[in-house]
């Protein structure tokens, strides 16, 4: 019967936790939150694939963002001494799943990513 209970129990908790692992979690979903449609960033025809960065500069500045990461150490996340700012967006903001850090495939920078 305790056992019934608890499994119960822990069914119901995951349950309840699902809606909030799914709502605001990934880039998209703050893309979504902020008014932004699906063809603003997959075009017409909602292609599935990322898209490259000159969609993502249409809305994100890459002289704003690298402006407001300045202060990032040991390095700006923004303006890599390999690439400067031409890194693709989503190498590390990853919109329909988590994201990465692309500069801690060598580095270990510890940098959080949005």
């Amino acid at each position: 019967m305790i056992r019934s209970v608890l499994t119960l129990i822990l069914t119901f908790g995951c349950i309840l936790s699902l809606p909030s692992y799914a709502a605001g979690n990934f880039g998209a979903d703050r893309h979504v939150a902020r008014g932004v449609q699906c063809q603003q960033c997959h075009g017409a025809n909602n292609e599935v694939k990322d898209p490259d960065k000159t969609q993502c500069i249409v809305c994100h500045d890459p002289n704003a963002v690298a402006a407001k990461t300045a202060n990032v150490k040991p390095q700006n996340p923004h303006v890599s001494p390999h690439y400067g700012k031409d890194l693709d967006c989503v190498l590390c903001h990853v919109q329909h799943g988590q994201t990465e850090n692309y500069c801690e495939q060598c580095h270990n920078f510890g940098f959080k990513v949005p």
